[in-house]
């Protein structure tokens, strides 16, 4: 049996594991991006400013997120003796969940400021001028990037015409763990579809996830939320490089090697992604 037969055996029995699962970002085959001198995109997306549920308001609504945490924490052991210690874990949680449970004006404030941020800091824009700002080696000129869909420009100003348009939709959000005094970063999923400029071959596809580092909220959300708009700030920097150098100059895919959920944008040629780095905690 060939060593390549061997691995396909074995990515069928791991499934879907991060060994064997296909990475989300591949580079464009060199046949599909040789003769790509320029291109344009559009951009469009989607933030969820939602911050009602995020910690717990008091003692009260600390108990009860507290043994809900405590419980689950408990059974994720996965045992028969795990599940059967659900309510010592409930109890525990309980009790240093009401302990440790912000007050209800702390928290109020806290979930103002982060939803105020969210709806005020235009990403759409943040990421759109960076990407036609962007001048990644060895890649492609983009000539523009656009907002609202369909619609990308076929033609520079200098009258040079694309060899190819790239369709950008995003989510953004903020993801947690913990319940009670939760520790919250920034997520952004990114698609990109590369199409023919009259869109109707689809050439490539891909998706990156960029998770900020997480926080205390409560300190997330300090001075007017500094810290989440810097996050915010950061995830543009670092996905208007990320998305030329990925698809048109480097030659290895880009994983979810954090979590299985994130990716490490570390190896980015300015350092960009470094700062302040995906999550790990």
């Amino acid at each position: 049996m060939n060593i390549l037969c061997t691995a396909a055996i074995l990515c069928g029995i791991a499934g879907m594991t991060a060994a064997c699962a296909e990475p989300p970002v591949k580079p464009i085959p060199d046949a599909s991006r040789k003769d790509v001198a320029a291109i344009s995109g559009d951009l469009q997306g989607v933030k969820i400013s939602d911050t009602s549920k995020l910690g717990a308001r008091g003692s009260d609504e600390g108990g009860r997120l507290g043994a809900a945490q405590g419980a689950a924490t408990v059974a994720s052991g996965g045992s028969l003796l795990a599940l059967l210690m659900m309510p010592v874990g409930a109890a525990v949680g309980g009790a240093k969940g009401a302990a440790e449970a912000q007050s209800e004006a702390v928290v109020d404030e806290t979930r103002a400021n982060l939803r105020v941020a969210l709806q005020e800091v235009d990403f759409t824009e943040m990421l759109r001028a960076r990407l036609a700002a962007s001048a990644t080696p060895d890649a492609p000129r983009i000539i523009d990037v656009t907002t609202g869909s369909a619609t990308a420009p076929l033609v520079g100003k200098d009258g040079a015409p694309i060899q190819q348009m790239i369709a950008l939709e995003y989510r953004l959000n903020i993801y947690s763990e913990h319940l009670v005094n939760p520790k919250i970063g920034i997520y952004v999923n990114i698609t990109a579809q590369v199409q023919s400029p009259d869109r109707k071959q689809m050439i490539h596809k891909a998706t990156w996830s960029y998770c900020g580092e997480r926080q205390d909220f409560v300190q997330m959300s300090a001075n007017n939320a500094a810290g989440l708009r810097a996050q915010i700030d950061n995830a543009a920097a670092v996905l208007a490089e990320a998305i030329p150098y990925d698809l048109y100059v480097s030659r290895e895919p880009r994983r979810l090697t954090i979590k299985g959920a994130c990716m490490d944008f570390t190896n980015l040629p300015s350092g960009i992604g470094k700062q302040p780095g995906p999550a790990r905690s």
